[in-house]
C-alpha cells in the first residue's frame, strides 16, 4: 500500500513514516511538501491513500482536495485530511469539498500508529465511502 503526505512540515511526515514502520504492515510512504510537489507526483504515480494537511503554501489543503475531486481519474484515492485543527469551519469544508475522514493530528506516535492500523484494516473501499458526520472526525 501506498500513502502520500503533504504537509509543509517534513517532521510530521517522519513522525507518520515512523508510525507506518511501527504499524508492522507494508507500507510505502512518499512525501509532497506543497501543492505542486503533490501535483507532480500524482500526474505520475496514483497514491493508495492521501494523507493532505490544511495549512499549506501555495494551496492549502481544502484548495487541494477541491482541484483533486474535480478529476475523475482520481475519485479512487482517499483523501484523508490531517490537521491539528479542530475548527468546525476547516471540517465542515472537508467534508463538503468530498475528503473521506478528517483526522486530528495525534501528538503521540503510538496514537498515529493505533489510527493507521485502523485505516489499512478498514481497506480501500471502506476508506473510499463517506462516513456519516458524525463519524467523519477521527481524533
Amino acid at each position: 500500500m501506498h500513502i502520500l503526505m503533504a504537509d509543509d512540515d517534513k517532521d510530521d511526515f517522519l513522525i507518520l513514516k515512523e508510525a507506518a514502520e511501527k504499524a508492522g504492515e507494508t507500507l510505502q510512504v512518499s512525501y509532497a511538501a506543497n501543492w505542486l510537489e503533490l501535483w507532480r507526483f500524482i500526474l505520475k504515480t496514483v497514491p493508495d491513500i492521501l494523507f493532505l494537511d490544511i495549512n499549506m503554501p501555495v494551496k492549502n489543503g481544502i484548495e487541494c482536495l477541491q482541484l483533486i475531486r474535480k478529476e475523475s481519474k482520481y475519485d479512487k484515492i482517499p483523501i484523508l485530511i490531517y490537521s491539528t485543527s479542530v475548527n468546525k469551519v476547516d471540517i465542515d469544508k472537508a467534508y463538503q469539498n468530498g475528503a473521506n475522514y478528517f483526522i486530528v493530528k495525534p501528538n503521540a506516535i503510538d496514537d498515529i500508529t493505533s489510527i493507521i492500523k485502523k485505516l489499512i484494516s478498514m481497506g480501500k473501499e471502506a476508506l473510499l465511502s463517506v462516513p456519516p458526520r458524525e463519524e467523519f472526525v477521527i481524533l
